[in-house]
């Protein structure tokens, strides 16, 4: 998880995970206890249980600032939102994916969702909490993506978003010392930020959130009605752009992350053929639009 409440840029991730009926079992994997105070949550698709401090409505306000800040930033640099045929096409996808997060989560429909397009070096999407997403695309990289690349790549940050887990992780903050229990909301950001030992601390618990957002991005990318027969070329693509996994990274190595994803696709392939017998390979039924996605305000 990276800093100041945007999630982790897609890039590796973990191990094998079966179909949604033997995924409680995956914090096993990482070696940690997950403890059940706050208010209690449970993680779409896979069930796993979550305590979430904090207040929901406060976060996101937090996030939306930080978020136009961001906007602000690049927009000065000329490099938000520079294709308007491009920002429509992944503005498209993007409201398939939350029309199907929201089924997932229906809460999320009262989220104020936006999405928009950065002109980057490199492939990478992040997410901030309540649904802000930024998709960094090379020009000359753009063109080569299908619509079933872009959602996935949206997909692993919608489930970012729906599983809580920068709310997550901040709850955690909280109960690793009683003294951080008192800290607000600015000054839990601050310690998940900055303070290397809780970075540490909570690594096993951001690899099973990427692991996470993996599973959650490929299936709502099936469930919206994209192939996601080619999508373990495109995060082998990915990963190769990033090198190993450090001891510091959130993700760990692109070998498991491939293992995994190529289960995640294997399930996700029936996924996709029932969302097309129901006709779910169309814009979603929750009313969001391209123009909403641009500006929620």
């Amino acid at each position: 998880m990276s800093t100041l409440l945007w999630s982790a840029p897609v890039t590796k991730i973990a191990c094998w995970c079966g179909p949604a009926a033997s995924r409680r079992w995956l914090p096993l994997l990482f070696g940690i206890t997950l403890f059940s105070s706050g208010v209690p949550a449970d993680v779409p698709v896979n069930g796993r249980p979550q305590g979430l401090a904090f207040d929901r409505a406060d976060l996101h306000a937090f996030a939306a600032e930080t978020y136009r800040l961001r906007l602000q930033a690049l927009a000065e640099e000329g490099k938000l939102d520079r294709d308007a045929d491009l920002t429509a096409r992944v503005r498209g996808v993007a409201a398939r994916i939350v029309a199907q997060a929201i089924l997932l989560k229906p809460e999320a429909a009262e989220w104020q969702w936006e999405v928009h397009v950065a002109t980057t070096s490199r492939i990478e999407a992040s997410s901030m909490a309540g649904g802000k997403i930024l998709l960094g695309l090379p020009s000359a990289e753009a063109a080569k993506l299908s619509d079933a690349d872009i959602a996935a790549l949206l997909g692993h940050e919608v489930g970012h978003a729906i599983a809580e887990h920068v709310r997550e992780q901040l709850s955690e903050v909280r109960r690793l010392d009683p003294a951080y229990a008192q800290f607000s909301l600015e000054d839990t950001v601050a310690v998940l930020t900055w303070d290397l030992s809780v970075a540490l601390t909570l690594q096993p618990l951001s690899r099973l959130q990427e692991l996470e957002a993996d599973d959650l991005g490929i299936h709502l990318t099936a469930k919206s009605g994209f192939r996601p027969h080619g999508l373990a070329a495109l995060y082998r693509k990915l990963d190769s752009n990033q090198g190993g996994s450090g001891s510091l990274d959130s993700h760990v190595a692109a070998d498991q992350r491939e293992r995994a994803v190529s289960a995640f696709v294997a399930y996700a392939k029936a996924v996709y053929l029932e969302s097309a017998s129901e006709g779910q390979d169309r814009i979603g039924q929750n009313g969001l639009s391209n123009a909403s996605l641009a500006n929620p305000d």
